[in-house]
């Protein structure tokens, strides 16, 4: 006959525990305050996440707003007087310097030998501060229209007329003589038949 011996001290006995209301109570009542801790923190977290969110988006428009009117300043922005004149002045001397080019080229290519040599007997004697931006030359009729820094530079340019071989038996009236808004002395020669000039002196 086999006999059980219980070697197991009273204080080692598994004991069998029933789950009571209480403490499913308990359990619930601690993961539930957990899970409110867990929410309140989030919910701190997209707060502050929120906030800082629309400081950045503020600072970014002040931003945006300070680069557009600066834009609309720098767009509406116009150039001084002085160097729009300037810039008209530029590019007048510019277009006359490109027809006085244009009437040279032709007037080399055409095949009068009295042209080439009226020319260049004016480049010889026309100083730095007379320029020339237009002229003709029809038969006995020469046409020169300049500019000039001043009055007195326009009188010894036209001194110095009886240099020239082709200037030196023909007389010159001004026939236009005004200054310009930047204080150039503009100036219309032609010449005049030596009839013309007596019958002007008598």
């Amino acid at each position: 006959m086999k006999q059980w011996v219980n070697l197991y001290r009273n204080e080692l006995k598994p004991v069998k525990q029933r789950l009571t209301l209480t403490k499913v109570s308990s359990v619930l009542g601690v993961w539930l305050a957990l899970l409110l801790v867990v929410v309140g923190v989030t919910q701190w977290q997209k707060t502050a996440v929120v906030e800082k969110n629309e400081r950045l988006s503020a600072t970014l428009n002040k931003i945006n707003n300070k680069l557009e009117g600066s834009r609309e300043r720098i767009s509406r922005r116009q150039p001084s007087p002085q160097l729009q004149a300037e810039k008209q002045q530029l590019q007048q001397e510019l277009q006359d310097a490109r027809s006085f080019s244009q009437q040279i080229a032709e007037f080399r290519q055409s095949s009068s030998s009295s042209v080439s040599e009226f020319l260049q007997e004016l480049a010889e004697i026309t100083p730095e501060d007379i320029w020339l931006t237009d002229f003709s030359m029809s038969g006995e009729n020469i046409r020169l229209h300049g500019q000039a820094l001043n009055s007195e530079a326009l009188v010894l340019w036209m001194d110095k007329f009886g240099q020239s071989s082709l200037l030196a038996n023909k007389r010159f009236a001004v026939v236009e003589l005004k200054r310009s808004e930047q204080g150039y002395q503009q100036f219309l020669l032609q010449s005049v038949r030596s009839s013309e000039g007596e019958s002007n002196n008598e």
